[in-house]
């Protein structure tokens, strides 16, 4: 055994504390390759200018998403903002499908009142609707179906939700057929 050597290079440890300091080295070296330190903001790693994505979320370019001009089709409150969260939408203008998230600073009873009046002159054509602490009305319009849900925000306001869908060709069929025919001893066949 070697002065200065505590035995390490008897018992193969060595290396392994050689590995584990180039690691440490490496990783370290890491924090400005891309990775901001925790509580950093992802666009200039300050921690001063803290925003949304300090949790890890990836923010959206919100100039590249969706516009209100795009949802010519239903009626959109003043002041709404998209939810872009809970935005999920396919096609654009008179054709598009998905979910459109809205929220409003008005209450939910305004906003009611608001869909039930707008929705119509729209072209849209009221099938139900229920009105309760979460609101659903539910409308058809050409070859596609709207469901608008209504509920109240913590915060205040109200979030509002389209869900658009294309609507089912054989539903109407079947209700045309109704229940299944009987014979002539009354059971069903």
């Amino acid at each position: 055994m070697h002065k200065g050597c505590i035995g390490l290079t008897k018992s193969g440890t060595r290396p392994k504390l050689l590995l584990a300091a180039a690691l440490m080295l490496g990783l370290g070296a890491c924090n400005g390759a891309g990775f901001p330190p925790f509580g950093d903001s992802l666009s200039t790693g300050d921690p001063a200018k803290k925003d949304a994505s300090a949790s890890g979320a990836q923010q959206q370019d919100r100039s590249e998403g969706p516009s209100f001009a795009e949802f010519r089709d239903v009626p959109i409150p003043a002041n709404a903002d998209i939810d872009f969260d809970n935005l999920l939408v396919l096609g654009a203008e008179d054709g598009w499908i998905g979910r459109l998230a809205l929220t409003v600073g008005y209450k939910m009873p305004d906003m009611y009142a608001f869909y039930e009046r707008e929705m119509p002159r729209f072209g849209w054509l009221k099938i139900t609707s229920v009105r309760s602490a979460i609101s659903t009305m539910t409308y058809s319009r050409g070859d596609r179906i709207a469901t608008v849900t209504l509920s109240s925000r913590t915060t205040g306001g109200t979030a509002i939700d389209f869900t658009v869908a294309p609507a089912n060709p054989l539903a109407e069929k079947s209700a045309l057929i109704g229940s299944p025919s009987r014979s002539a001893s009354g059971s069903s066949i």
